[in-house]
């Protein structure tokens, strides 16, 4: 079933079996490719179209909303013991990209699937939060390092119930150095709200900055990719703005040199949710010279591996960084080789290095050229 059809759904529902132009069985498909299926169910239940659907596709919606649900309340327990421990700390995340809409904008946060959650922190704080976590069963998930190849760590636990939590916490918003500095923490935390569903210690993103970061999501991280949700979360985002909320986006768009970027998303959200947006802000937009936007590069649909590597490059302002970017790609820490080779408990694990590192780079290499990167 194609996005413009799943997006009239949420769109227009209620909607008749009859119109939807497919079978039961790739409906369902769909929304789970998409991670729909409980925001569908949100939109039509209850309404008399949906009851002339088949009986299969309301039961298999029915059940996929009632698991996010159920699992939704483990991830919202945990999310609250994480925040105390690390505020007992004395450190202050932002939440953001997808758990942070899903307690902020969506009816209910089991409506928002995300695979992991996103922390905004200070880079002087990448010491304390493993300690403070670790005492709560936290690990470091198996990452490639690097400082400015990735600005992120990631640490793990499956709780008792066989929920799996992924905590990523980011020092800048983005790996790559054309949009790293859109948002910094301090600018963050200093308009961010509340989150009281996820106790005393949650704030989020406030609704320009929301806006802002779900707008260049897809392009700074995804090739530019456009799915449902993401688009979605923009939607219900703009569609709450003020006229001087869309200003101040228009201003932070231009300033940070993202306003094509932005321009894009807006209008995705219009074709496929008919979002609510003045033409005069898509012209304001529009307006800001594309030659002093880097960012607009990204742009291109199906970006190679080598191009997001040469723009991450001309991001970086010195030559210094450049090679530092260049060696955390091509030699990662021997820590980190060792654990992706299984060798890290072995007595060879140290006298394999060199050929692991050869193996590796051969590998990429050839991944590179073919076109599989």
């Amino acid at each position: 079933m194609s996005r413009d059809a799943l997006a009239a759904v949420l769109r227009e529902a209620p909607r008749t079996r009859d119109q939807l132009g497919c079978e039961p069985e790739a409906f369902l498909e769909s929304c789970h490719a998409e991670e729909i299926s409980a925001l569908i169910y949100h939109r039509l239940r209850g309404t008399p179209a949906f009851a002339s659907w088949p009986a299969a596709v309301r039961d298999a919606l029915e059940h996929e909303s009632r698991a996010a649900v159920t699992q939704e309340l483990l991830i919202q327990r945990e999310l609250t013991r994480v925040l105390d421990a690390l505020g007992a700390r004395g450190v202050h995340p932002v939440l953001f990209k997808g758990t942070a809409l899903a307690y902020s904008r969506y009816p209910h946060p089991s409506l928002r699937p995300r695979s992991d959650t996103d922390l905004l922190i200070r880079q002087t704080d990448t010491g304390a939060v493993p300690e403070a976590l670790s005492a709560l069963g936290y690990a470091p998930s198996l990452l490639c390092d690097g400082e400015l190849l990735f600005r992120q760590f990631e640490l793990a636990r499956d709780d008792e119930f066989g929920v799996s939590h992924a905590l990523d916490f980011h020092w800048a918003i983005s790996t790559q150095a054309a949009f790293a500095g859109v948002l910094t923490y301090d600018e963050l935390a200093s308009r961010a709200v509340a989150a009281p569903a996820l106790g005393a210690n949650a704030r989020v993103p406030a609704m320009v900055d929301a806006l802002l970061l779900a707008l260049i999501h897809p392009v700074m991280h995804h090739k530019n990719q456009q799915r449902l949700l993401w688009t979605y979360d923009v939607h219900l985002l703009a569609s709450v703005l003020d006229p001087r909320g869309f200003q101040e986006l228009v201003s932070r768009a231009t300033g940070k040199r993202v306003a094509a970027v932005c321009a894009q998303g807006l209008r995705l959200a219009q074709d496929w949710f008919g979002t609510a947006v003045q033409q005069t802000v898509l012209d304001q937009l529009a307006a800001a010279p594309l030659s002093e936007q880097p960012t607009a590069a990204y742009l291109v649909p199906s970006r190679s591996w080598a191009s997001e590597t040469a723009a991450n490059l001309r991001g970086l302002p010195r030559w210094r960084d450049r090679l530092r970017l260049l060696r955390e790609i091509a030699v990662p820490s021997s820590t980190y080789m060792l654990q992706a080779y299984r060798v890290a408990n072995s007595r060879m694990g140290k006298v394999l290095l060199p050929a692991l590192y050869v193996h590796r780079g051969v590998r990429g290499m050839w991944r590179v050229l073919s076109g599989r990167k």
